[in-house]
């Protein structure tokens, strides 16, 4: 007269794919704004760039050297989706409960409970994202002279996501079998 069913799904993946690009039009195309990959400089390299303030190419450089991509691939162009965002696990939980009307008809109850690991403990089950795909700006002067922004708060590449994916959530369902 009575069926319980509990089912589990585990998921570990890896996180998205994103391309670090400028803010800004460095190579004077006709799209304005975030289209143009990063060159990652060297830290020798930094030091010859025209920043716009005092103490950025610094900042730059610490930036560059916490995030893994960018201090692995100095000295080259950054590969468009060639930065990966780090890997994700959640697991959801399903309860169902039958209950027998008749040899024909019953009436099942369900729970899910997605990202069950979230309502455990808040730091499981989160999704990180970056923070900003184009982490350093650039305007060229009349004469193709760069000058570069970096804003010198910034300081790691990824931030937690706050939206319904690093949430656990739960639904109810009612099911008439017949």
């Amino acid at each position: 007269k009575w069926a319980t069913t509990f089912s589990t799904f585990f998921e570990y993946a890896k996180g998205g794919r994103f391309s670090y690009t400028y803010a800004g039009n460095i190579n004077n195309d006709s799209s304005f704004q975030n289209n143009d990959l990063i060159y990652i400089p060297t830290e020798s390299e930094i030091a010859s760039m025209n920043f716009s303030g005092a103490g950025q190419g610094a900042d730059w450089n610490k930036y560059i050297e916490q995030d893994d991509y960018l201090s692995a691939n100095r000295g080259k162009y950054a590969e468009r989706y060639g930065a990966l965002s780090p890997w994700r696990s959640k697991f959801d939980v399903k309860i169902m409960q039958d209950y027998k009307l008749s040899n024909d008809n019953k009436i099942q109850f369900s729970i899910d409970i997605l990202n069950a690991g979230n309502m455990l403990n808040s730091k499981w089950g989160v999704v990180q994202a970056p923070k900003n795909v184009s982490p350093i700006s650039v305007s060229v002067d009349n004469a193709g002279v760069p000058t570069y922004t970096f804003d010198g708060t910034v300081k790691e590449t990824f931030a937690y996501d706050t939206s319904l994916l690093s949430r656990w959530q739960m639904q109810f369902g009612l099911r008439y079998i017949f």
